[in-house]
């Protein structure tokens, strides 16, 4: 899956709006992400969100713009995967922030967050969210066809 240079625009674009006044979208985020059951440790008040909201928008900055070259996004996450796994996530934990990270850009880009943005986000969120969970947690979601056809033949089977 890639990104159209279009949307890629769009992206970067909305994250120079965000960057000025992110520690307020930090908060927005931690609020939605605090509506959820996670295993996912989030800092417990603003002083710590503090004090890694810096990391955290360097860490989406760097991960935009290695977007269009997936590989070289993998190796940043791969660099990455060790204080990823400090904060102690599940693979769940990873769709409910991409869910809540929507919710958010929402929220703070208002009007400017056209459908055509929205797409993008997602898009973006959804090769993030995989690139993270292959990393951290060995998951994949491409099938081989070989497996697809023999899974596909036994539940035929069962249900004969």
């Amino acid at each position: 899956m890639s990104i159209s240079p279009y949307q890629y625009q769009l992206l970067t674009q909305s994250f120079s709006t965000l960057q000025p006044n992110f520690h307020c979208f930090c908060i927005s985020l931690k609020t939605q992400l605090n509506r959820y059951e996670m295993q996912l440790l989030l800092p417990q008040n603003n002083e710590q969100l503090l004090c890694v909201e810096h990391r955290v928008s360097q860490f989406i900055q760097e991960a935009l713009y290695l977007l269009p070259q997936q590989e070289q996004l993998t190796g940043f996450v791969r660099l990455h995967a060790c204080q990823l796994s400090s904060l102690n996530p599940n693979e769940r934990d990873i769709s409910v922030l991409c869910n809540a990270m929507i919710s958010t850009l929402q929220l703070h880009l208002g009007a400017q967050f056209t459908l055509a943005l929205r797409n993008a986000w997602r898009k973006a969120l959804h090769i993030f969210a995989n690139i993270i969970k292959s990393v951290l947690f060995g998951s994949n979601n491409v099938v081989s066809l070989a497996h697809f056809k023999t899974h596909k033949q036994q539940r035929t089977s069962t249900l004969r």
